[in-house]
């Protein structure tokens, strides 16, 4: 039998946290396999550390910029990236985030790796003009491979030309989801009425306030219905503060958790009406666990739910549409069984980590 030759492999992630729960899966497979991983985020919290340590990776920090204000920032940035490439000498690159892709690719390219890989884990609304099309351009012809967490937005940049027709692409569900950390929970007794429960950071993009909405009116129909919400706050520009979340006493607020699977064990039906994402990795959890979710047609939320049988799609920043597919449940709770039962199937059959990594390591030429 042949031995396999052990790679060196360099992430460069947004933030710590992006590398430590999203990847986390990812650099273990890599490890187990004997590859040497080295992770190059902006500094983070010491658990975030501690986790990418317990999987088996080595981590350095870089300052990324959040926007390209200037075009030093890039500079100074790829000259950093430059470096630390050629100090640890891997032989391939993986980076996700766009804004991160943008300036890793290029910086990978003029270090000399030999195989330069970007993942788009996800388009903001305006596509590719937060970071400019030109440099996103430039990132592309950079990269050996584009990696994908759904079909629209692979499709959007492939009508915008933005990607080669020789280029090779490949389309993964997200991250995956590991099916034995999350694994199927019974349903909690119906005798207090259904929890619903949303986990997601508290901004506007990810439906928050329609959830908040919709909350508000069903409690008025049916007192004895809960409604969850879970999730850190944020610093973004369309940030809400947990105090308007929980205004008007229909939301309980649980908080930043750690662990989310207690939470998700709690509640009966998962919410999340994002008006966009790459492939929404609490949703995922929501499907593992055995919950029916309630999500929207935005790219990324549209391919995780079988409608009307894992859950109900909606279109986005519709409160009057999550108003009716979340008192659906209310009025006929016996459905809830039947969607627990087919969202892990879902789960099982569509976003099993172990199928997600194996299509990466060969997308990485590990395989």
């Amino acid at each position: 039998m042949t031995q396999q030759v052990s790679e060196r492999i360099a992430l460069v992630a947004p933030s710590a946290e992006a590398a430590a729960i999203l990847r986390r899966d990812l650099i273990a497979w890599l490890a187990d396999r004997g590859h040497r991983v080295l992770c190059i985020t902006p500094p983070g919290a010491g658990r975030y550390m501690r986790i990418l340590r317990d999987t088996g990776a080595q981590h350095r920090t870089i300052e990324i910029p959040p926007q390209p204000l200037r075009a030093l920032n890039d500079w100074q940035t790829i000259t950093s990236l430059v470096t630390q490439f050629r100090d640890w000498q891997p032989n391939i690159s993986l980076a996700f985030g766009l804004r991160t892709l943008a300036l890793a690719a290029v910086a990978a390219r003029r270090a000399g790796v030999k195989r330069v890989v970007s993942l788009v884990n996800g388009l903001p609304s305006d596509g590719v003009e937060s970071v400019g099309r030109r440099r996103f351009s430039h990132a592309v012809r950079s990269s050996d491979a584009i990696v994908f967490h759904n079909h629209d937005n692979a499709r959007v940049l492939a009508q915008q030309k933005l990607l080669p027709p020789n280029l090779p692409t490949l389309v993964v569900p997200g991250s995956g989801i590991d099916l034995r950390t999350f694994k199927a929970a019974p349903l909690p007794s119906r005798d207090q009425g259904l929890v619903f429960l949303m986990l997601g950071r508290l901004e506007r993009r990810r439906g928050v306030m329609e959830y908040k909405v919709a909350a508000q009116q069903l409690k008025a129909r049916w007192p004895n219905a809960q409604f969850r919400f879970a999730g850190p706050t944020s610093g973004e520009a369309d940030a809400i503060s947990p105090d308007a979340l929980t205004e008007g006493g229909a939301i309980e607020y649980l908080g930043h958790l750690e662990d989310v699977r207690p939470a998700l064990a709690a509640c009966h039906v998962f919410v999340y009406p994002s008006y966009w994402e790459g492939m929404p990795r609490a949703v995922l959890e929501a499907l593992a666990t055995g919950r029916p979710v309630i999500t929207t047609t935005a790219p990324g939320c549209v391919e995780t739910v079988d409608e009307k049988v894992s859950g109900c799609l909606i279109p986005p920043a519709d409160t009057s549409a999550l108003v009716t597919a979340m008192d659906s449940y209310l009025a006929n709770p016996d459905q809830v069984a039947a969607g627990s039962r087919a969202a892990r199937l879902k789960a099982e059959r569509r976003f099993d980590a172990k199928h997600v990594n194996a299509s990466m390591m060969r997308i990485l030429g590990l395989g």
